[in-house]
Protein backbone atom coordinates (compact mmCIF):
# COMPACT_ATOMS: atom_id res chain seq x y z
CA UNK A 1 0.00 0.00 0.00
CA UNK A 2 2.94 2.60 0.55
CA UNK A 3 4.42 1.88 -2.52
CA UNK A 4 0.60 2.79 -4.16
CA UNK A 5 0.28 5.65 -2.39
CA UNK A 6 4.48 6.59 -3.56
CA UNK A 7 3.26 5.85 -7.00
CA UNK A 8 0.30 8.04 -6.92
CA UNK A 9 2.15 11.21 -6.08
CA UNK A 10 4.00 11.11 -8.67
CA UNK A 11 1.76 12.56 -10.78
CA UNK A 12 0.62 15.14 -8.55
CA UNK A 13 4.69 16.41 -7.91
CA UNK A 14 5.11 16.76 -11.62
CA UNK A 15 1.90 18.99 -11.70
CA UNK A 16 3.43 21.03 -8.97
CA UNK A 17 6.41 21.25 -10.32
CA UNK A 18 4.88 22.43 -13.90
CA UNK A 19 2.89 25.23 -12.08
CA UNK A 20 5.81 26.44 -10.41
CA UNK A 21 8.02 26.55 -13.69
CA UNK A 22 4.99 28.32 -15.00
CA UNK A 23 4.39 30.85 -12.08
CA UNK A 24 8.57 31.42 -11.98
CA UNK A 25 8.35 31.88 -15.70
CA UNK A 26 5.25 34.25 -15.48
CA UNK A 27 6.75 36.30 -12.64
CA UNK A 28 9.89 36.58 -14.74
CA UNK A 29 7.69 37.36 -17.70
CA UNK A 30 5.89 40.30 -15.78
CA UNK A 31 8.82 41.80 -14.49
CA UNK A 32 9.88 43.44 -17.63
CA UNK A 33 9.01 46.43 -19.49
CA UNK A 34 8.34 46.11 -23.18
CA UNK A 35 11.94 47.14 -24.37
CA UNK A 36 12.87 43.75 -22.67
CA UNK A 37 10.14 41.40 -23.76
CA UNK A 38 10.80 42.47 -27.86
CA UNK A 39 14.72 41.62 -26.97
CA UNK A 40 13.94 38.60 -25.25
CA UNK A 41 11.28 37.54 -28.33
CA UNK A 42 13.72 38.38 -31.15
CA UNK A 43 16.76 36.75 -29.56
CA UNK A 44 14.49 33.65 -29.00
CA UNK A 45 13.40 33.66 -32.54
CA UNK A 46 17.36 34.42 -33.49
CA UNK A 47 18.08 31.22 -31.85
CA UNK A 48 15.29 29.01 -33.16
CA UNK A 49 16.04 30.17 -36.87
CA UNK A 50 19.69 29.25 -36.08
CA UNK A 51 18.34 26.12 -35.10
CA UNK A 52 16.50 25.08 -37.81
CA UNK A 53 19.21 26.18 -40.34
CA UNK A 54 22.05 24.31 -38.45
CA UNK A 55 19.85 21.24 -38.32
CA UNK A 56 17.45 21.14 -41.82
CA UNK A 57 18.66 24.17 -43.90
CA UNK A 58 22.99 23.26 -43.90
CA UNK A 59 23.28 19.24 -43.88
CA UNK A 60 20.98 19.35 -47.46
CA UNK A 61 23.05 22.21 -49.07
CA UNK A 62 26.45 20.80 -48.09
CA UNK A 63 25.35 17.40 -49.40
CA UNK A 64 24.41 19.13 -52.95
CA UNK A 65 27.82 20.83 -52.92
CA UNK A 66 29.58 17.50 -52.54
CA UNK A 67 27.11 15.97 -54.60
CA UNK A 68 27.90 18.38 -57.70
CA UNK A 69 31.65 18.09 -56.70
CA UNK A 70 31.80 14.42 -57.45
CA UNK A 71 29.29 14.77 -60.44
CA UNK A 72 31.88 14.68 -62.97
CA UNK A 73 33.91 11.88 -61.85
CA UNK A 74 31.00 9.47 -61.03
CA UNK A 75 29.55 10.03 -64.70
CA UNK A 76 33.60 9.26 -66.01
CA UNK A 77 33.07 5.70 -63.95
CA UNK A 78 29.87 5.12 -65.65
CA UNK A 79 30.74 5.63 -69.06
CA UNK A 80 34.21 3.48 -68.56
CA UNK A 81 32.24 0.91 -66.70
CA UNK A 82 29.45 1.29 -70.10
CA UNK A 83 32.14 0.64 -72.09
CA UNK A 84 33.61 -2.58 -70.75
CA UNK A 85 30.44 -3.37 -70.30
CA UNK A 86 29.89 -3.20 -74.40
CA UNK A 87 33.99 -4.77 -74.52
CA UNK A 88 32.40 -7.56 -72.08
CA UNK A 89 29.63 -8.44 -74.60
CA UNK A 90 32.15 -8.44 -77.98
CA UNK A 91 33.57 -11.06 -77.00
CA UNK A 92 33.23 -14.34 -78.76
CA UNK A 93 31.53 -16.58 -76.41
CA UNK A 94 33.17 -19.63 -77.62
CA UNK A 95 36.21 -18.46 -76.86
CA UNK A 96 35.11 -17.98 -72.89
CA UNK A 97 34.89 -22.19 -72.09
CA UNK A 98 36.27 -24.27 -74.22
CA UNK A 99 34.50 -27.89 -75.05
CA UNK A 100 35.42 -31.23 -73.13
CA UNK A 101 35.41 -32.74 -76.13
CA UNK A 102 38.63 -30.56 -77.50
CA UNK A 103 40.59 -31.44 -75.42
CA UNK A 104 42.97 -34.26 -75.71
CA UNK A 105 46.04 -36.74 -75.17
CA UNK A 106 47.90 -34.44 -77.92
CA UNK A 107 46.50 -31.04 -76.68
CA UNK A 108 47.77 -32.01 -72.66
CA UNK A 109 51.22 -33.09 -73.99
CA UNK A 110 51.88 -29.50 -75.54
CA UNK A 111 50.23 -27.63 -73.41
CA UNK A 112 52.81 -29.33 -70.87
CA UNK A 113 55.63 -29.48 -73.49
CA UNK A 114 55.11 -25.51 -73.39
CA UNK A 115 55.32 -25.36 -69.55
CA UNK A 116 58.70 -27.74 -69.93
CA UNK A 117 57.55 -30.83 -68.48
CA UNK A 118 57.41 -34.64 -70.32
CA UNK A 119 54.81 -36.59 -69.25
CA UNK A 120 56.00 -40.28 -68.36
CA UNK A 121 52.08 -41.11 -69.38
CA UNK A 122 48.98 -39.46 -70.00
CA UNK A 123 46.16 -41.39 -70.87
CA UNK A 124 42.56 -39.78 -71.59
CA UNK A 125 39.14 -41.27 -71.36
CA UNK A 126 35.58 -40.07 -70.86
CA UNK A 127 36.08 -36.36 -69.80
CA UNK A 128 39.50 -37.98 -67.55
CA UNK A 129 43.08 -37.24 -67.83
CA UNK A 130 45.65 -39.78 -66.04
CA UNK A 131 49.15 -38.00 -66.01
CA UNK A 132 52.13 -39.27 -64.33
CA UNK A 133 55.28 -37.49 -63.76
CA UNK A 134 59.02 -38.58 -62.93
CA UNK A 135 61.67 -36.30 -61.21
CA UNK A 136 60.11 -32.57 -62.09
CA UNK A 137 60.31 -29.72 -60.34
CA UNK A 138 57.68 -29.22 -57.87
CA UNK A 139 56.83 -25.33 -59.02
CA UNK A 140 56.91 -25.92 -62.71
CA UNK A 141 54.08 -28.80 -61.82
CA UNK A 142 52.27 -26.15 -60.60
CA UNK A 143 52.93 -24.20 -63.14
CA UNK A 144 51.72 -26.54 -66.08
CA UNK A 145 48.41 -27.58 -63.75
CA UNK A 146 47.66 -23.44 -64.14
CA UNK A 147 47.97 -23.30 -67.25
CA UNK A 148 45.89 -26.95 -67.86
CA UNK A 149 43.26 -25.60 -65.98
CA UNK A 150 42.81 -22.12 -68.08
CA UNK A 151 43.36 -24.07 -71.35
CA UNK A 152 41.22 -26.82 -71.07
CA UNK A 153 39.08 -26.72 -67.72
CA UNK A 154 40.53 -29.48 -66.23
CA UNK A 155 40.28 -30.14 -62.76
CA UNK A 156 42.53 -31.99 -60.09
CA UNK A 157 40.46 -34.62 -58.91
CA UNK A 158 43.66 -36.51 -57.30
CA UNK A 159 46.87 -36.23 -56.79
CA UNK A 160 50.05 -37.69 -55.30
CA UNK A 161 53.32 -36.23 -55.16
CA UNK A 162 56.27 -37.62 -53.52
CA UNK A 163 59.18 -35.67 -53.10
CA UNK A 164 62.80 -36.79 -53.75
CA UNK A 165 66.11 -36.54 -51.87
CA UNK A 166 65.77 -32.82 -53.26
CA UNK A 167 63.00 -31.04 -51.92
CA UNK A 168 62.00 -29.22 -55.34
CA UNK A 169 61.66 -32.51 -57.16
CA UNK A 170 59.10 -34.85 -57.13
CA UNK A 171 57.53 -37.66 -58.65
CA UNK A 172 53.56 -37.04 -59.11
CA UNK A 173 50.48 -39.27 -60.51
CA UNK A 174 47.33 -36.74 -60.91
CA UNK A 175 43.91 -37.60 -62.03
CA UNK A 176 42.27 -34.98 -63.84
CA UNK A 177 38.22 -34.47 -65.15
CA UNK A 178 37.16 -32.05 -67.62
CA UNK A 179 34.19 -29.43 -66.34
CA UNK A 180 31.31 -29.48 -68.34
CA UNK A 181 30.58 -26.51 -70.52
CA UNK A 182 28.19 -23.96 -68.30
Amino acid sequence: MNMRNKFARKPALQSDRLTALYATATLFWAVRNRRERILIVVAGAVVVFGLLYLLLIDPPLQGRARLHKNLPVLRQQAAQLQMLAKQAAALPQAAAAPDAAAVSEERIEALLQKNGLQAQSVAWSNGFARLQFAQVRFSALLDALQTLQQATRLTVIEASVTATLDASIVNASLTLRAQKAD
